[in-house]
């Protein structure tokens, strides 16, 4: 009864931020003191935001010390999680907000932009008929100014977002791709309703097409290529759409409408503050693991043979997603024999160097790669190399592992351990996973088809 009675009071925002910030500090400074002092590990405010998906979370791929460390740090957060939720939401009703907005407090970035903008000059208690008005659908669409501001500007304002973090900063964190879609959604929006609250799905319609806008313009002025487009459209249209909701939720109330420029200019300079941020303390990246294998009639050491190098594949009924631009496996040579020989890889954007670390003839093939091609060729009117094609998606080793399943019958298996930069890395980890896979396959069936015949040529 009591935390009911506690959530019903007001809060105003200069205490919200005051409070805020005070335990931002106070937490930063403990978790700085513990990691550094008690685990010998380094600490950063980057390591906020990539929390959810970084080494700590994942347990199980983990050791006993990481995951001690995880576990530490997370039975810190716990009091600051409980009181920072329950002032957001505290805050939340004071300023007239639906209180479901509470969940964007979980989302990283984005709840930095929430906290932003609850800190704004907002009345401490709306009155009764103003807490529950909508906009009706009779309302009169806005002028060609406000329509022009929702669409263009914003869209204009977002890939200029994109120029700074990723073709300046270098950087494909979660301030790029988390906060600027949000962003997009929530300033297209906030520009529509700016004169009048617009009904709900004017305003996701804005958005949409604005969202839309943003990303034809990367193309056409070759930021970015179509696949990568493609690829981040799902994470990027979901994320547009909240930013749109949280928009219609407050143009739909005129009393918030003083503190409407406040909320654009908070936005711009809090994201390329946060993109900076995470440039200076990129995380290391998580070591990531493909398998993929196939059984083979013939014998392991037939198999062998044609692990070691493989002929040309030819591209006869190549698949469609290396038509568009990914890279895929030619062929394979080697100098040498036994550990320290050096297997060469070749794709169709250049050569993976491979020195044998492990060659335990018939059955197990390892090697660590040294250099690497671009993983792709950007599908663009343009010549383009966007920086994620350098050093974001490195192979950091491999091994063939050829298991005798008895009557001249081979399993043979494929691994390759590598790491993606980009973030969050368990959306673009799908992804990377997938087409890593697909070029095992590749390999994996050439080499099929040659032992095969190779057998019953014999």
């Amino acid at each position: 009864m009591n935390f009911i009675k506690i959530l019903s009071q007001p809060v105003d925002r200069a205490t919200y931020a005051i409070t805020g910030f005070s335990l931002m500090a106070l937490k930063f400074a403990i978790d700085f003191l513990v990691a550094r002092f008690y685990f010998e590990k380094s600490w950063s405010p980057i390591d906020y935001i990539i929390w959810p998906n970084g080494n700590a979370t994942v347990l199980l791929r983990m050791g006993e010390d990481e995951i001690l460390f995880g576990l530490t740090m997370l039975a810190i957060s716990i009091p600051f999680i409980i009181i920072g939720t329950t002032m957001t939401f505290q805050r939340l009703k004071s300023a007239g907000l639906p209180p479901v907005l509470i969940l964007l407090f979980f989302v990283p970035v984005v709840n930095l932009f929430l906290i932003g903008i609850l800190c704004v000059r907002m009345p401490s208690r709306p009155s009764p008929e103003l807490a529950d008005l909508a906009p009706v659908p009779e309302t009169p669409k806005p002028g060609i100014l406000y329509l022009f501001g929702a669409t263009f500007l914003s869209a204009i304002l977002t890939v200029c977002m994109v120029v700074l973090g990723a073709n300046l900063l270098a950087n494909y964190g979660f301030a790029l791709f988390i906060g600027a879609p949000f962003a997009h959604g929530f300033f297209s929006v906030l520009i529509y309703g700016w004169k009048t609250p617009q009904p709900f799905w004017r305003c996701i319609s804005i958005g949409l097409q604005s969202t839309i806008l943003a990303g034809c313009l990367m193309f056409f002025f070759g930021i970015e290529g179509a696949i990568c487009l493609l690829m981040f459209l799902p994470l990027g249209l979901i994320l547009a759409l909240l930013g749109c909701c949280f928009g219609y939720m407050v143009q739909a109330r005129p009393w918030l409408q003083k503190s409407f420029p406040s909320m654009l200019l908070m936005p711009l300079a809090g994201l390329p503050f946060v993109m900076g941020m995470e440039s200076n303390f990129e995380p290391t990246s998580m070591l990531r693991q493909v398998d993929s294998s196939i059984v083979i009639h013939a014998d392991r050491e037939t198999v062998w043979n044609v692990v070691v190098a493989f002929p040309p594949i030819p591209d006869d009924n190549l698949p469609w997603y290396f038509r568009t631009g990914v890279a895929y496996p030619v062929r394979a040579e080697i100098n040498g024999e036994g550990v320290g020989a050096v297997r060469k890889c070749v794709f169709s954007t250049g050569p993976f160097i491979e020195p044998i670390t492990r060659w335990e003839k018939p059955q197990r093939l390892s090697f660590d790669v040294i250099d690497q091609p671009c993983p792709m060729h950007e599908l663009s009117p343009y010549k383009i190399h966007p920086p994620h094609l350098d050093n974001y998606l490195r192979s950091q080793k491999g091994e063939f592992r050829l298991v005798d399943l008895g009557n001249g019958t081979t399993l043979l298996e494929g691994t390759t351990w590598y790491k993606n930069r980009m973030w969050p890395q368990e959306y673009w980890g799908q992804w990377s996973d997938a087409i890593i896979h697909q070029v095992h396959l590749r390999v994996l069936e050439h080499i099929r088809q040659h032992a095969e015949a190779a057998r019953k040529a014999s």
